[in-house]
């Protein structure tokens, strides 16, 4: 197939873009995600313990995820090149960003925090507070690395933290990414079964 990406049917075209550009097996669809604010659609994909995620849109965008690989659809006349470009940076071993036990603790975190009504975790001027206090150094790191890869997301008007979508989705392929650190012992405490008082310990 050689047709260009047409912008009525661009979603289902980016899904066989997709399914046709992974390198191996060991790659895995998270998510497609698409932008409430914009009309782009986000792509999280894992493999070897490493998130890869894409955006595709007729337009460029200025975001602050400096592993994000932006694909403007309206520098590709066909999609055998957008195949090409895809499939070339999910190749590249230093593409992605490197997944760690922490992250997984932060997000699984967020998730029981946000049970709670109301949440007290909140993002104020760039800064992380949890029960009123700043948040300790390790999980300010996680939480900034979650939020700029937009695993997290904030309410404006509130400083609410909360599980984006991707977040959410993430969280059920812990055990995949565990896989891949199988010399490491930590992976073997699951966070998603701890209670919020020993995360804050791991993450303290």
């Amino acid at each position: 197939m050689s047709e260009p990406v047409a912008s009525q049917n661009w979603h289902d075209a980016i899904r066989f873009v997709i399914d046709r550009s992974l390198p191996d097996p060991d790659f895995a669809v998270v998510n497609f995600h698409q932008s409430r604010s914009s009309e782009s659609l986000y792509v999280n994909l894992l493999a070897c313990g490493r998130l890869y995620q894409l955006r595709y849109a007729f337009h460029d965008h200025d975001d602050h995820n400096p592993t994000l690989q932006s694909f403007n659809l309206r520098a590709y006349p066909h999609d055998r090149l957008l195949i090409r470009d895809t499939k070339r940076f999910l190749k590249n071993n230093h593409g992605g960003s490197e997944l760690t036990y922490f992250h997984f603790a932060a997000l699984t975190l967020v998730e029981k925090l946000t049970q709670e009504n109301p949440s007290p975790l909140l993002n104020k001027d760039d800064c992380f507070f949890l029960d009123g206090q700043v948040a300790a150094d390790h999980l300010q790191a996680e939480l900034d690395f979650l939020l700029q890869h937009q695993l997290l997301l904030c309410r404006f008007k509130t400083g609410e933290v909360f599980l984006s979508q991707s977040g959410q989705k993430l969280l059920d392929f812990y055990w995949d990414v565990a896989d891949s650190h199988l010399d490491e012992q930590v992976w073997d405490e699951n966070p998603r079964i701890a209670s919020p008082a020993r995360l804050l310990e791991l993450l303290a």
